[in-house]
């Protein structure tokens, strides 16, 4: 008989059931969980056993849900920004300067002219453009409208469903997602039903009074003694059940990237070197001979620091010795660039362009040759963020300073570099920097993109390396590593080099 065949279920199967006929609707798989008190993987199992002999079934349900964000959360208490400045221009006799709306409020300035917008658009007043003010009624003020409503809704219950919204609500929901003030989330839910053959199943067992024994996965010594292995039942195992997957922890494919670059310097002699992330401007430009007041300066654009603005500059007679570079060549056999060098230019302070400022440091700091240094970090520009550039990006800095270096021996330098990296093909182009000459441009080519520069390098012009101490060639190169990277791992979007998420990863 075939309920004698299956008096064999386990009793968390036949709760399962139990709870499922007692709630006579389906129920989602955390909440099960919650009611049984299980844990994922008993839960899983067992609704996968029932789903198999038709006795539930499952199905995915998505729900969105909407909550607040921070800015939203502000405005419960303070107030939308069109409400403020009509309150505002209201108390004043209904007029109000727009240059006087952050005087009065606190609103970033940036927000102003959308707050204005919505206060037009609500009916609320007008803006009168030729004298620049807002124009109210101060003698009706307007009802709360939905917005602020759905507002002070969202903040009291933390979270609505979308379901639970009519359909002027929804259209809300839309404007107030625009401005940033709400947030939607949606989320999958897999649900567990009771089938009709289920709940004739477990309407079969009741009538023989079937209790479901103890389930036990394992049989030990006491079990035998005791003789309650006659009262348990032991689990029955699928040997034909797929295993969870497992992702192991393992390092993003960039840092290894870079890991991987940093061994092939180290392989060559290099030894590596690093600097600070604010920098002086005195090292980022003007030890680079990068005139104060001269178009080369725009060559690398920077983020200036607001506070503090600027550092200290403790060696005087390096400043004394740089200054006089710049304004007349001092003894480097040029005649500098001919202005008026000041010291409180170069003492401002930067987010680091270019880590040529941290080879300027160690040539300053360390005279004993031959010396090999790279440094591989972090520099930021002010740049459009695309497929090939972005604000924030690595640089492979190096230099080489020894007796009787020359250009080929640079070229060669940097063709080492890059096919070590298994980058074959590479091309050389002449090329301008402020403190190199003879310079060179580095291109490698993408097979989906094509020739991308990659690097800039050449020689350092004396007037770099007198005022550091420096007296032999040095080959000095900037290598952008996010570029390399893009290359060698076969990614067309510098984006993707940073990317978190995980599904790109495990496959990398």
């Amino acid at each position: 008989m075939r309920v004698e065949e299956e008096l064999s279920i386990d009793k968390v199967s036949f709760d399962i059931l139990n709870v499922l006929k007692e709630k006579q609707k389906s129920l989602s798989f955390d909440k099960l969980k919650e009611i049984l008190n299980l844990d994922d993987s008993t839960l899983t199992r067992s609704i996968l056993s029932l789903e198999k002999k038709g006795y539930v079934k499952t199905f995915e349900e998505k729900k969105t849900f909407y909550s607040l964000t921070d800015e939203g959360r502000s405005y419960v208490d303070k107030g939308l920004p069109e409400r403020r400045i009509y309150e505002v221009a209201a108390n004043l006799g209904g007029i109000l300067p727009i240059e006087d709306i952050t005087k009065y409020l606190d609103i970033p300035e940036k927000l102003v002219d959308a707050a204005l917008g919505w206060l037009v658009r609500k009916s609320w007043g007008k803006i009168l453009r030729e004298d620049k003010t807002v124009r109210v009624d101060p003698s009706t003020k307007p009802s709360e409208g939905l917005d602020e409503k759905l507002l002070k809704r969202i903040f009291e219950e933390r979270e609505v469903e979308n379901k639970n919204l009519n359909d002027e609500e929804a259209k809300v929901v839309f404007e107030l997602k625009r401005r940033g003030l709400i947030k939607e989330k949606t989320v999958t839910l897999r649900n567990i039903q009771l089938t009709s053959e289920g709940l004739n199943y477990l309407e079969e067992l009741e009538k023989t009074g079937f209790k479901p024994k103890p389930e036990v996965s394992t049989l030990t010594s006491e079990l035998i003694v005791s003789g309650r292995w006659r009262e348990v039942e032991f689990k029955k195992y699928d040997v034909t059940a797929q295993p969870p997957t497992t992702y192991p922890g393992k390092k993003h494919f960039f840092l290894e990237f870079i890991r991987q670059l940093k061994n092939i310097l180290v392989s060559l002699g290099f030894e590596e070197a690093d600097g600070p992330y604010v920098e002086l401007e005195f090292w980022n430009f003007d030890a680079l001979f990068q005139p104060q007041d001269h178009p080369a300066r725009e060559v690398h654009d920077s983020y200036q620091v607001k506070n503090p603005r600027y550092g200290i500059l403790k060696d005087k007679s390096l400043v004394r010795r740089v200054m006089k570079t710049h304004e007349n060549g001092w003894i480097t056999g040029s005649i500098g660039w001919r202005y008026r060098w000041s010291f409180d230019v170069a003492r401002r302070l930067v987010m680091r362009s270019q880590t040529t400022a941290v080879s300027a440091r160690f040539l300053f700091k360390r005279k004993k040759l031959p010396i090999k240094m790279f440094c591989v970090s972090r520099v930021f520009r002010p740049d459009v963020l695309d497929a090939k550039h972005a604000m924030e990006f690595y640089h492979c800095e190096g230099i080489v300073a020894d007796e009787n270096l020359n250009f080929k021996h640079l070229l060669g330098m940097l063709k080492k570099i890059v096919n070590a990296l298994g980058i074959e093909k590479v091309e050389f182009k002449p090329g301008y920097f402020p403190f190199t000459e003879p310079s060179v441009e580095v291109f490698v080519y993408h097979p989906k993109i094509g020739w991308m520069e990659s690097a800039g390098a050449g020689l350092f012009r004396p007037e770099v390396t007198l005022p550091l101490g420096i007296k032999c060639p040095v080959l000095a190169w900037g290598i952008g590593v996010d570029r390399l990277a893009m290359v060698k791992l076969g990614v067309d979007d510098i984006r993707e080099l940073h990317t978190r998420r995980l599904d790109y990863l495990r496959v990398r």
